[in-house]
């Protein structure tokens, strides 16, 4: 049994020695590694579908003496999508529209109307305006826009809505078909 516990107080002492003369000769290094990212200003806005016309027809009444009918021809959605990325304590953003090309006959208002944004993207999306009028000046109609996306596609982003209207029956001329564009720009505050 003695020798047993000599062999053991042996076999210990031989175990601290090759581990305390390992853990003295063992060298701990370290290295570093910079990591570089950039992400650039990003401010892009979209239309979806691309389907590139809304229509509108002035209609005349069913009566004699009554007011003409504003009808909206087409039925398809249009959808406001964009991703935002602002500088570090950079201003938010707007979403402007203006008529670009064309003008609105006298006596007849386009107005337009963003939703609140889909549940689709990122915080930090724009709230809209209400219904503005549309003119050959820039008019805002989502503001707060920070750094965010809206996801790509119909469904996704701001709903727009189009509303045509008789302002100054008056200045109503009859005319052919009348052409006119609008373009949504994204700017900073």
């Amino acid at each position: 049994m003695r020798s047993m516990k000599n062999v053991m107080k042996y076999l210990m002492v031989v175990w601290v020695t090759l581990i305390g003369g390992w853990s003295a000769s063992a060298q701990w290094n370290s290295g570093y590694v910079n990591v570089r990212f950039s992400l650039p200003e990003i401010a892009l806005v979209d239309i979806e579908p691309d389907l590139g016309n809304v229509e509108f027809a002035i209609a005349a009444p069913g009566v004699a003496g009554g007011e003409p009918v504003v009808e909206h021809v087409s039925n398809e959605t249009v959808w406001i999508n964009y991703t935002s990325a602002i500088l570090k304590n950079g201003s938010r953003r707007s979403i402007n529209a203006q008529i670009s090309e064309g003008s609105i006959p006298d006596g007849i208002s386009l107005y337009i109307q963003a939703s609140v944004a889909s549940a689709f993207g990122s915080e930090n999306q724009g709230s809209p305006v209400g219904k503005v009028q549309i003119t050959s000046q820039p008019h805002p109609v989502i503001s707060g826009i920070g750094s965010c996306f809206t996801g790509d596609g119909i469904g996704k982003g701001h709903e727009i809505q189009y509303f045509l209207e008789i302002s100054d029956f008056e200045q109503i001329k009859s005319i052919g078909e009348q052409v006119f564009t609008v373009m949504y720009t994204i700017t900073d505050n």
